[in-house]
């Protein structure tokens, strides 16, 4: 990368630190801090959501699904409406009417303690590693497209989401990922356009080249020679496996659910919800589309600066290797962007977690702002240690540890979306005592689904993950039904 790059490059960095400084003026309380005070609009809320949904494995992998295939990855995205469009009914106006610090209140009001401790301590163990998994992954992309040491890519991302939310809590982490959203959706618009000018032929031919070759298609019944229940690819499973994701990932992962929270009324937040699953449809595309394009620039410019059998980095190569300075740091940019917007809501989660949840203030008393920072560094060092421990492990080729780690949150869904939906739907079945059973059957179905093929010895799966997290939350249900649910005194009305 030239020194241009490297500007382009610190200029953002600086900004968005300065940015966290901004919004952290005149915070003095915790609640304030972690909160930002109810006070988030609902078209910051939605690019909120749009860039912690969107990490640097977004940003690598969807291109690599429009290079090498076509656009059949918006089934997916067809099921994310569908989700979310059942949390803005049923879920998102409840959690804000009940004035919800962390999103596990809501189980300890309607059930009890324990299962309140028990989905939070899930939450915060899974978070920590898949978030700090992907931190190494990130870094792992830009030390190849930027030259740099792979601790140095590590620790500068740590410390620069640390920093912005050390300063500025979530409110920082929403108007940074504002900020952030643009970037990443900017450059990524801007590789599209510069590929294509390359290119030495009309549009118009290329778009039918493209058409011909079925990369555009993006919806199918074809299952690729196997049975429904073992594949994603019709898209009535891959819309099941999104609606199914999204509910239990922005309806109970605190991550996502903290920015819905705290809006500024219960209809903010359901329209912020709701509208974000619209605004990913052409933010998906946007990358299937560089994913096209690098396909047809690869057809037809002679290049030989890489090689395009690395797919999961045929992104990054072309922006180092095709992309002119300035331009390749803008680019770079947006990757970065990606990368730590979701490390910042990250840390602001686990803090809030802790001081909710699993250690609480003594009655009568508050946590205080100072505590508040203490633990967002703290969880950004764990962070920071996470992602070393898989960088360390994957240099003894630890795949099934890597796999591991990127599913943590996946393996625990199903549990924790159907100890939300015992509490939401049952009035007099779920206990605390059966619905904690319930949440550890679910989480070891969960695991059983991920671990089938060394648990039976298969050579493929035989269930895939579109009926897992469903199968998971029934069980979860079923078992927690077994017991009887006490009055509780928090119980709202």
């Amino acid at each position: 990368m030239s020194a241009l790059d490297w500007v382009v490059i610190a200029i953002y960095a600086a900004f968005i630190v300065a940015l966290g400084l901004f919004a952290g003026r005149g915070q003095k309380s915790a609640e304030g801090h972690l909160r930002a005070e109810r006070s988030l609009p609902a078209w910051a809320v939605i690019f909120s959501i749009l860039a912690t949904e969107i990490s640097a494995a977004t940003y690598i992998g969807v291109p690599e699904k429009g290079f090498v295939g076509d656009w059949t990855y918006l089934q997916t995205t067809l099921g994310y409406l569908v989700g979310k469009l059942l949390l803005a009914t049923f879920f998102v106006g409840l959690y804000w009417r009940l004035n919800l610090t962390s999103v596990y209140g809501f189980l300890g009001r309607r059930i009890g303690p324990r299962t309140q401790h028990a989905a939070a301590w899930g939450f915060l163990g899974g978070r920590l590693i898949a978030s700090g998994v992907r931190l190494y992954i990130a870094a792992l992309a830009l030390q190849v497209a930027a030259g740099v040491s792979l601790e140095f890519s590590m620790a500068s991302m740590a410390v620069l989401s640390t920093a912005y939310t050390f300063l500025g809590g979530l409110k920082a982490v929403v108007w940074t990922d504002v900020a952030q959203g643009s970037i990443f959706v900017i450059g990524a618009a801007t590789a599209l356009v510069f590929g294509l000018a390359a290119i030495d032929v009309p549009l118009a031919d290329l778009a039918r080249e493209a058409f011909d070759a079925g990369k555009f298609r993006a919806l199918t019944l074809e299952d690729g020679g196997q049975i429904w229940w073992v594949t994603q690819k019709p898209w009535p499973v891959a819309a099941l496996f999104g609606a199914t994701l999204v509910l239990a990932s922005h309806g109970t992962d605190q991550e996502n659910v903290q920015h819905l929270l705290n809006t500024k009324s219960a209809k903010s937040s359901t329209w912020s919800i709701a509208l974000s699953a619209l605004f990913a449809f052409p933010v998906v595309a946007v990358f299937l589309a560089v994913g096209t394009m690098l396909w047809l620039y690869h057809r037809h410019v002679p290049f030989s600066g890489y090689s395009t059998d690395a797919t999961n980095q045929i992104f990054p190569n072309f922006i180092v290797h095709a992309m002119p300075a300035g331009l390749r740091g803008l680019v770079f940019a947006g990757l970065f962007a990606a990368a730590i917007s979701s490390l910042g809501a990250t840390l602001n989660a686990t803090a809030t977690i802790w001081i909710s949840d699993i250690a609480p203030p003594k009655p009568g008393e508050t946590s205080s702002l100072g505590r508040v920072r203490r633990l967002t560094c703290v969880f950004g060092a764990l962070l920071l240690g996470v992602g070393a421990f898989f960088a360390w492990r994957q240099r003894g080729d630890s795949k099934e540890l890597i796999d591991l780690a990127l599913s943590a949150m996946t393996i625990l869904y199903g549990g924790i979306l159907g100890t939300f939906l015992v509490a939401l739907l049952f009035t007099r079945r779920g206990s605390d005592a059966s619905t904690v059973a319930g949440l550890a059957c679910g989480v070891a179905v969960g695991a059983i689904g991920f671990f089938q093929k060394l648990i039976f010895g298969w050579e493929s799966a035989k269930l895939d993950w579109a009926y897992t997290i469903p199968l998971a939350a029934a069980v979860t249900m079923a078992v927690a039904a077994c017991g009887r649910r006490a009055p509780c005194a928090q119980e709202p009305p």
